[in-house]
């Protein structure tokens, strides 16, 4: 049976305050005392100002706290340890410069809420790849709350105009809210609407062409999507089809005539005029 986050807390201040007579495993090898020693020895070796010397032993001597805190956030929350673990250091280092003793509290009761604070921005500002804007989710979560009374109320909840009413932000204020909300959840990828968007100004030639295009012999649609749709260059075709040049030029006109032939029938194209300098056919006889 897993130990509560609670006991593993407690396990681990305990080792860091030097009852090293409990089980632990290979991770728990630096909460031995002749660990901490060593990094207040090392610490003390260092060329530091006598201020930060000092301070980088008080830190020592309250790291547990950190690992505490890094242990508990952890099971909260999908972040690595490693990240909460340094995030809690550094809100312990910044609790230890701003402790002041005169004023009777105990030093860990500061130092863990420093700590615990530090992570708990982290996990709310830099956690994620997209940064969400903390005014946008403290907006968001204000009108969940508002939400949330009046169903307990009994009252109907509110559309997007009359919280933000209520908020006294602007609509489209309200719906960057809401959207900055939906983008920060994990989803997976089969769960994604992956359809292109519909087009309110649709191009009645490119439809046509994706009509038209089962119509052709199937190297004539594969030479005209990879040239003219995707872009692709000659060399770079020559090189995937294993043709030459020329070759691949004529098939391109093939697979053009082809379709200048469908548009004809379409009635998309009008018919080419006769030559001027072909004779008339009465005359040709002669």
């Amino acid at each position: 049976m897993r130990p509560s986050s609670s006991k593993l807390c407690l396990i681990e201040a305990l080792r860091w305050g030097g009852f090293h007579g409990l089980l632990g495993n290979r991770e728990s090898s630096c909460f031995h005392p002749m660990v901490l020693n060593s990094r207040q020895r090392h610490e003390q070796r260092r060329c530091l100002p006598p201020g930060t010397k000092k301070r980088n032993q008080r830190v020592l001597q309250h790291l547990g706290l950190a690992h505490c805190v890094a242990t508990r956030q952890h099971q909260r929350g999908p972040e690595e340890r490693d990240d909460l673990l340094q995030e809690a250091c550094l809100g312990l280092i910044q609790g230890v410069e701003n402790l002041n003793p005169s004023l009777g509290f105990r030093p860990s009761s500061y130092l863990m809420s420093r700590a615990n604070g530090q992570v708990l921005h982290f996990r709310r500002d830099r956690s994620r790849m997209v940064r969400i804007p903390w005014r946008l989710q403290d907006l968001f979560v204000s009108g969940q709350r508002l939400q949330e009374k009046r169903t307990q109320r009994g009252l109907p909840p509110l559309n997007n105009r009359s919280i933000a009413a209520h908020l006294k932000v602007s609509p489209q204020r309200w719906l960057d809210a809401c959207a900055a909300d939906v983008s920060k959840k994990m989803t997976a990828i089969e769960a994604l609407d992956l359809q292109p968007p519909c087009d309110p100004n649709p191009d009645p030639q490119a439809e046509w062409l994706q009509e038209v295009l089962p119509w052709l012999a199937l190297h004539h649609q594969l030479l005209l999507r990879q040239h003219w749709i995707e872009g692709g260059q000659l060399r770079e075709l020559v090189q995937s089809h294993r043709l030459s040049q020329r070759r691949l030029k004529q098939m391109i006109q093939d697979a053009i005539k082809a379709l200048q032939l469908l548009a004809l029938q379409d009635g998309l194209l009008a018919p080419p005029r006769p030559s001027l300098t072909q004779p008339p056919a009465e005359f040709a006889a002669h």
